[in-house]
């Protein structure tokens, strides 16, 4: 159980990726064809998140959309390292690496703008990181987290909505989303202080 899945996510992970693979197909298909690596659609995260910062100003929606195909390329290197047999310990370190760019620079985009308040993004961009890596250790000393709310479920709604409609919520959700990553860190310490001091 070396990932950064709460166990109640774990539930929904396998039927959400056979759905995500047959939607996807089509995309890995022609990856293999043209040759591409699963790391360099990795890379491409972080390469799409800085055009989405410079997107925001000026096309908004095509920011968002932008957003929403990085996220999907987010499924696809992984597929992608399936269906060629590249699968490698180092291609899901550097995945998250790009996961965690990507989403940061979006963050800090907002900040940058005036659309999201930059002591809240300076946290958010501490957060994230220690929020995934304490799931990551919590599994990796099968002392897993029943429940994590993920900040996607969170954050990405007033994206959608700042980007989309003009309306911002970002300081609210950003703010609901760290308490609730803020006590998941808690709860994952205190789990592993149980579980590597035996």
């Amino acid at each position: 159980m070396n990932d950064s899945y709460s166990s109640l996510e774990r539930k929904f992970l396998a039927p959400a990726r056979r759905v995500a693979r047959a939607l996807l197909a089509p995309m890995v298909r022609v990856l293999i064809a043209l040759r591409v690596s699963p790391n360099a659609v990795s890379f491409s995260q972080v390469i799409l998140g800085a055009i989405v910062v410079a997107l925001m100003p000026v096309q908004p929606r095509g920011a968002f959309a932008l957003f929403v195909l990085a996220l999907a390329l987010d499924g696809v290197d992984g597929a992608l390292a399936r269906a060629t047999n590249r699968v490698t310990k180092f291609g899901a370190l550097f995945d998250q690496y790009c996961d965690h760019i990507r989403e940061v620079t979006v963050i800090a985009g907002l900040a940058f703008y005036g659309a999201l308040n930059p002591f809240l993004a300076g946290m958010y961009g501490v957060t994230y990181p220690a929020f995934n890596l304490t799931l990551y250790l919590c599994n990796h000393y099968r002392a897993p987290l029943p429940v994590a709310i993920k900040s996607y479920l969170v954050v990405y709604p007033a994206l959608f909505a700042h980007l989309w409609f003009g309306a911002n919520v970002l300081d609210a959700a950003v703010a609901l989303a760290l308490a609730l990553m803020a006590i998941a860190i808690a709860v994952g310490l205190w789990r592993l202080a149980r579980a590597m001091d035996q």
